[in-house]
């Protein structure tokens, strides 16, 4: 038991046993010369049997802790403590008796206040076991409680590191593509290709750090990677960026913007002959970011190739949001609309 603990335990000791033997005491103070004990005889009564009260009770736990009690289940524990009571209530009466010169009992007999005594001795006793099992009943669950959700936590991080790896490779893997396709065509775009595929190397590096970026960072990066795309589809490919200026420090899954950005251009784009356009539009609203990525295309269903990144974003806003954001994707006039929703803080854990 460290020290704080002790402290709390002696605290509730002193003040639980000399409140419950104030109770017992009340009820006399209205009463003259009650059973022929006087004043002052059942004071010092209340204040003996607190004392004792306390000692008996401190050895009684002594022994639930030596014999693990607290760990039993229900039906064994009501059987234990209800014995153990009846034991430590037997030893509190005969330590009333021991000292009956302190506890004056009049001119009745023996057979008339011994019952009593006994009974009353148990039960506070055994009001004593269930305050203190249902203490330990309670730290125990919350305990749980607490490793539950540790572990839950533990988990979510997990499964974000594991998604955030999975979304990586295949952004890489595609800027790569394009710039060994520049080497050769275009030796100068594939130097600019270079540059700014250094910049978006190293956001992604340390995007795996993180649960979350500024959006002004994930815009440096859509800003980055477009100009890849707009190099590779030349006149094919025409982007526009509609931001506001007061979405920029609120936090955003990193590579998520991103991503479908990505998707936009490789399942709309890049499908299209005569290419098209794609348009990022961001604004608060609502007490949270909206994002709204348009581009040219359809939704194709054949395969499921943009399944497993869609799947992968809903399930990283899941893990830090909640049911708070949100990730929905429509066809609307020849383009395929994907609108983001991100609170401006994370869910508390």
């Amino acid at each position: 038991m460290n020290a704080r603990r002790a402290r709390i335990y002696w605290l509730c000791q002193l003040a639980g046993w000399f409140t419950y033997q104030s109770a017992w005491l009340l009820p006399s103070l209205f009463m003259t010369d009650a059973a022929g004990v006087p004043m002052s005889a059942r004071v010092v009564n209340a204040t003996f049997g607190a004392v004792i009260s306390i000692g008996a009770t401190h050895v009684y736990r002594q022994v639930i802790r030596r014999r693990a009690w607290d760990a039993l289940s229900p039906p064994r524990l009501l059987l234990k403590a209800s014995a153990g009571s009846i034991v430590a209530g037997g030893c509190l009466t005969l330590l009333w008796m021991s000292l009956s010169f302190v506890y004056k009992t009049g001119d009745a007999p023996l057979r008339a206040w011994l019952p009593w005594l006994i009974a009353a001795s148990t039960f506070s006793v055994l009001l004593w076991s269930v305050v203190y099992f249902g203490v330990h009943y309670f730290e125990r669950w919350r305990q749980a409680e607490r490793d539950r959700l540790e572990l839950a936590v533990a988990v979510a991080e997990v499964k974000l590191d594991s998604l955030r790896a999975q979304l990586n490779p295949h952004f890489l893997f595609n800027c790569l593509n394009s710039v060994r396709a520049l080497t050769i065509e275009d030796p100068p775009k594939a130097h600019t290709a270079v540059t700014a595929l250094a910049t978006l190397i190293r956001y992604s590096l340390q995007a795996t750090q993180t649960a979350t970026v500024p959006f002004d960072a994930e815009l440096d990066m859509i800003r980055s990677y477009l100009l890849l795309e707009r190099i590779r589809f030349e006149e094919r490919l025409c982007y526009e960026l509609a931001i506001e200026p007061d979405t920029g420090r609120v936090p955003v899954p990193p590579m998520l913007v991103q991503g479908l950005v990505e998707n936009g251009v490789k399942h709309g784009i890049e499908r299209l002959p005569g290419g098209g356009g794609i348009t990022v539009a961001a604004w608060l609203e609502g007490g949270g970011l909206r994002v709204r990525v348009t581009n040219t295309g359809r939704i194709v269903a054949a395969g499921g190739s943009t399944s497993l990144g869609l799947s992968n974003a809903r399930e990283r806003l899941h893990l830090l949001y909640g049911a708070r954001a949100s990730l929905a994707v429509r066809e609307d006039a020849g383009t395929v609309v994907a609108e983001l929703a991100v609170p401006l803080t994370r869910s508390a854990p």
